[in-house]
């Protein structure tokens, strides 16, 4: 039987000099970098200290600004300014306030594209998995080293395939099977791989979907995902060369899986919705990186169309970039949001990461549609964050608390 060749191997081996093995470190040609404004100005300080002035390729840098589209103060808006004049020293390309979420750009600018190396100065570039890119979240200090020398390091991650199969409930949506999946089998059997998704369920996802998906990585401790390609958008250098390897595939059933939440205070605490139907809410959040996109967005405005939001919940829809807010726009989706009583936000990664607001208040039970639910994530250690699907988040909008299974499909 032939040895599989997983495909972040051959992604690092068409970027590299050095023998690719699993567990090797090895120097790797990078094709794109992008930095998002949070840690922008360390980037410019860091800089600044070492007497640094240019990079070696800046057509391939971009710098993002969606942490803090709306700066709550003048120290972010400080940092911002900076961070916006260190990028036109360097001369790169820069991204609004308000254009979006560096992930989502990513993929719509094709930053992305099958069989590049693209890293991001934000844990979740994982993202680019769902285009069968080798994107990588790295810390300040590789991101400089990258944008100088146009390459950076990593260990190859040993590959761990997940095969997921069966027929779930029609109401389960990506987000509920990458839940399911932390919740029954947490990290340790994907820190530091390579996760290749394969099997019915993950071809016949759609794009939206599928990047859904791959933005979890992190959150499963990956190294890197890899989605299979949409049908249409094969590519030879990306087709599967070996079966998988047996003993090394992670089989998955979902057949008659219900939709889930995530409880506080992790994404792998999670339980199904029937157990905590019925508990109520004060603040309902449909967007970052992960469910943020025009498919969450119109899954949304489904359930909210002519009903209104809950009195006592406050409700606020961030879309991922101003194209997904000019495709809702132009499909009247937002006009369905708003009359329903939603707070829609400029384009960016909103409340998710609490460095803008609305942050919850104290006590808040917060329902979120974003990728983690670690204390304190949108700004207030006091509130609680579970984790769900768009279509779950709408419903218990309307309701004002967790619905049941027979009223989520109402």
């Amino acid at each position: 039987m032939s040895t599989p060749e997983p495909l972040v191997e051959r992604i690092i081996d068409q970027h590299s000099d050095d023998a690719v093995t699993p567990g090797a470190l090895v120097s790797v040609r990078v094709d794109r970098i992008y930095v998002q404004d949070g840690n922008s100005p360390t980037l410019a300080r860091l800089f600044h200290k070492h007497g640094i002035s240019s990079i070696r390729e800046p057509e391939k840098v971009a710098f993002v600004f969606d942490h803090s589209v709306l700066a709550p103060n003048a120290a972010i808006a400080d940092r911002m300014k900076e961070a916006a004049g260190f990028a036109k020293e360097l001369g790169v390309q820069v991204m609004r306030r308000g254009d979006g979420i560096s992930h989502v750009i990513a993929q719509e600018e094709g930053w992305f594209q099958p069989g590049t190396i693209v890293l991001g100065s934000d844990s979740h570039t994982c993202a680019g998995g769902a285009n069968q890119s080798l994107a990588l979240g790295m810390g300040v200090t590789d991101i400089a080293a990258a944008m100088i020398s146009g390459e950076t390091w990593l260990k190859v991650p040993e590959t761990v395939w997940l095969n997921v199969v069966g027929t779930p409930h029609p109401l389960v949506r990506p987000k509920d099977v990458v839940l399911h999946i932390l919740g029954t089998l947490g990290q340790a059997p994907f820190l530091y791989k390579s996760v290749e998704w394969i099997g019915p369920w993950a071809a016949a996802l759609t794009e939206d979907g599928a990047a859904s998906v791959a933005s979890m990585g992190v959150e499963m401790g990956a190294k890197c995902v890899f989605l299979p390609p949409r049908r249409g958008r094969s590519s030879s250098v990306l087709s599967p060369v070996f079966a998988p390897d047996e003993a090394n595939t992670i089989t998955v059933d979902i057949t008659g899986l219900d939709p889930v939440v995530a409880l506080p205070h992790s994404p792998s605490q999670v339980a199904s919705l029937s157990d905590v139907a019925g508990l109520s809410l004060d603040y309902v959040f449909i967007g970052s990186c992960t469910n943020s996109r025009l498919e969450d967005i119109e899954e949304a405005a489904r359930m909210l169309d002519g009903k209104a939001v809950h009195p006592d919940v406050h409700m606020v829809v961030t879309p991922g970039s101003q194209r997904i807010m000019e495709d809702a726009l132009r499909l009247g989706l937002i006009g369905i949001l708003t009359r329903a009583g939603a707070l829609v936000t400029p384009a960016g990664c909103g409340p998710c990461v609490g460095a803008q607001g609305p942050v919850p208040a104290s006590g808040d039970r917060v329902l979120s549609t974003m990728n983690r639910n670690f204390k304190g994530r949108m700004g207030n250690g006091q509130a609680e964050i579970f984790l769900s699907s768009p279509l779950v988040a709408a419903s218990s909008a309307l309701l004002g608390r967790f619905p049941s299974i027979e009223e989520l499909k109402a």
